[in-house]
């Protein structure tokens, strides 16, 4: 009999950070309108908010994490750099190196996106993070123009069940309009179980769910992000 695939192996969510142009790219901002408020949940040690901020826009980011502060986060994400780029390069077959040369241009185009959140994070942030977690979120209704949620949603299916998709799908078409996630693959490259059910709540609440691709593909399969939008 065939051995299963080898899988990535985290407890819970892990801290690892992406920039601006990947946002940009897996979410296909290009064309939202510079004065939107913009949500990013689950946004972790990711230099969006920071790098938006710089340029006048006004970004929000949403996680946990933000409980500790600057050096606690840094120690953490110390803590498992080495676990998520042993296993980068133990499973590199399943990514797509155009972007990002090889691991090693990966590890430091992440770790450039982590520092200057930290350093941001550590400094006058102006209400940029907050602390909380889905499926319950600290905002009034219709906050935002736009929600973003990055690598979290379907990403960790085997952890984050049906039903915590679906409220927290809830939740973030509360708090805005439009809703953007990226991806719709789980860690290890498989289809989501979770991708019908939450279209089809999103349909039950009024909303439409789109299915479309970006311009972004590293790990492979990981080509669309799903847009809700309530009616």
């Amino acid at each position: 009999m065939a051995s299963p695939p080898a899988t990535f192996s985290f407890v819970g969510t892990v801290p690892w950070g992406r920039n601006r142009a990947e946002y940009t790219a897996f979410f296909d901002l290009y064309s939202v309108p510079e004065q939107a408020r913009v949500l990013d949940v689950g946004a972790g040690p990711s230099s969006f908010a920071a790098e938006m901020a710089s340029l006048g826009r006004d970004v929000v980011a949403v996680d946990p994490l933000y409980r500790d502060n600057a050096l606690t986060i840094a120690e953490r994400i110390a803590e498992t750099r080495g676990q998520i780029m042993d296993g980068l390069a133990r499973h590199a077959d399943r990514f797509l190196w155009d972007v990002y040369r090889d691991p090693a241009h990966l590890e430091e185009v992440r770790l450039s996106a982590m520092s200057l959140f930290l350093e941001d994070l550590a400094g006058s942030r102006q209400g940029r993070y907050v602390a909380a977690a889905l499926p319950k979120l600290p905002f009034a209704d219709d906050s935002f123009d736009l929600v973003l949620i990055s690598h979290l949603l379907f990403l960790y299916s085997g952890g984050l069940d049906q039903a915590f998709h679906q409220a927290a799908v809830t939740e973030a078409l509360r708090l805005s309009r439009e809703v953007r996630i990226f991806p719709l693959i789980d860690i290890n490259g498989l289809p989501s179980p979770h991708l019908q059910p939450v279209r089809a709540a999103a349909n039950r609440m009024g909303a439409s769910a789109e299915t479309r691709i970006v311009p972004y593909h590293f790990q492979r399969g990981a080509d669309r992000m799903l847009v809700l939008r309530r009616n």
